[in-house]
């Protein structure tokens, strides 16, 4: 059995579909408009198939002195005009969980231990 295809028109593009992709390296700003860091990396929960964190780059100058946050990802809302995420700050300072420095990600040392402060370990 096949399924019939339905192409929308050019035109009628919908504004809330947003790829994942034009998020990543990009600004994150706070409510207010102020710059708060870059978005790094989106973590997925395999198990559930729905994302779980981001990793948000604050602070330092070309990289020098900069922190890694994991941040639950319902301090975040998605901007589509802007091709951005805004983030809840105040959500943010009290959930985020720095990631060690020198860890590029949770797969490597202190996963489980990292895993179970982000709500994620088995």
């Amino acid at each position: 059995m096949h399924q019939k295809v339905t192409r929308l028109p050019p035109n009628a593009r919908d504004n809330n579909l947003l790829g994942l992709r034009s998020l990543l390296a990009n600004s994150v700003y706070d409510a207010r408009g102020r710059f708060v860091g870059k978005l790094e990396e989106v973590v997925i929960d395999a198990r559930m198939g729905c994302i779980r964190h981001a990793v948000v780059a604050v602070g330092g100058i070309m990289g020098v002195g900069r922190r890694r946050l994991a941040v639950p990802w319902s301090a975040l809302m998605p901007d589509a005009d802007h091709r951005r995420c805004i983030i809840d700050t105040a959500q943010m300072e009290l959930t985020a969980v720095a990631i060690p420095k020198g860890d590029p990600w949770l797969q490597h040392r202190g996963a489980a231990r990292l895993g179970r402060s982000l709500g994620t370990a088995d």
